[in-house]
């Protein structure tokens, strides 16, 4: 069976080609590497790549240093914070004991320091929550 459609002449099949070309030419081209911006050699690469491991490395060790340091520097903080309200709370407790037994002279005095060291534990305690 015989196609109902013409063949194209050679000539119209190449002139299409040929302005294809000249429109695809027209449009930007892909950038070609000049020899000076080839791709680096082999070895440079390599060495880059290991320069780079080498800096991650030694990133990685030193923030794993300062996370442990952080850690030791929490748990020193709350251990200071700790003596500090045992401290507070042992005062306080002192101070509360002589305002059970101070003399109406002494009275004045006692309420005084039993507010100071209660004053005092409550600012202990705040500082240990931080």
């Amino acid at each position: 069976m015989k196609s109902s459609m013409t063949p194209l002449p050679r000539l119209v099949i190449v002139a299409a080609l040929a302005f294809a070309g000249v429109v695809s030419a027209s449009a930007e081209p892909a950038p070609q590497p000049r020899p000076a911006e080839a791709a680096a050699p082999v070895a440079d690469r390599d060495a880059a790549v290991q320069k780079a491991k080498a800096e991650l490395n030694d990133w990685r060790l030193k923030l794993d240093a300062y996370a442990e340091k952080a850690k030791t520097d929490a748990r020193e903080a709350r251990t200071e914070a700790a003596d500090d309200l045992n401290k507070a709370w042992a005062k306080t407790r002192e101070a509360a004991a002589r305002l059970e037994t101070a003399s109406a002279a002494d009275w004045d005095k006692a309420k005084a320091e039993f507010t100071k060291e209660s004053d005092a534990l409550a600012a202990s305690w705040a500082k240990a929550k931080r």
